[in-house]
């Protein structure tokens, strides 16, 4: 069994508080991982990033404002028991920013997955679910075209797996002279 399968079979036979307060916390990782990558690749790619983390910020508050209709508070557990997804390395070269990637693509595959479980099961807040699943499932197709560029273009036509980021994801050298 692959981690996406491990962490939505663990999560979805959890609570609806459970599960909420995971995301709720899954989300705000998120944002903060795509800043971070915004903030390393530069203006080439760095756009997306920006946009994914403003995306995952009003996701949190979307839970946040659900969670507290429902359970009458603010305060949210997050479980142990089940990991959010990190990259082994620092992202440093266009091989470790592969690896993020393929983070986030596991990332946004357990979220889409999760959030359209969810819009099955919770008929009352089905749409607020179906919305989420579906700005998941966008997120999930751009980081993927993004790693398909970076793979075919930087990869295999420029050679630049093992060369600094910062030489590459920049307006004026982006390494693919």
């Amino acid at each position: 069994m692959d981690i996406v399968e491990e962490i939505v079979d663990k999560i979805q036979s959890r609570s609806m508080k459970d599960i909420l307060g995971y995301f709720i916390a899954s989300e705000e990782d998120a944002s903060r991982k795509y800043r971070n990558m915004k903030e390393i690749s530069g203006e080439l790619v760095g756009g997306l990033f920006e946009a994914l983390a403003k995306d995952e910020e009003r996701h949190k508050k979307i839970l946040l404002v659900l969670y507290e209709k429902l359970f009458k508070t603010k305060e949210f557990n997050v479980p142990e028991d089940i990991p959010f997804l990190e990259s082994t390395e620092e992202i440093t070269t266009l091989s470790s920013f592969v690896e993020a990637l393929d983070v986030a693509i596991a990332n946004e595959e357990v979220a889409h997955r999760v959030y359209t479980l969810l819009a099955e099961r919770d008929e009352k807040h089905r749409d607020i679910f179906k919305y989420l699943a579906m700005q998941e499932k966008a997120h999930l197709q751009a980081i993927m075209l993004h790693k398909d560029y970076v793979e075919e273009v930087l990869f295999k036509e420029h050679e630049l797996s093992e060369k600094p980021l910062d030489t590459i994801f920049s307006s004026e050298g982006t390494g693919c002279t």
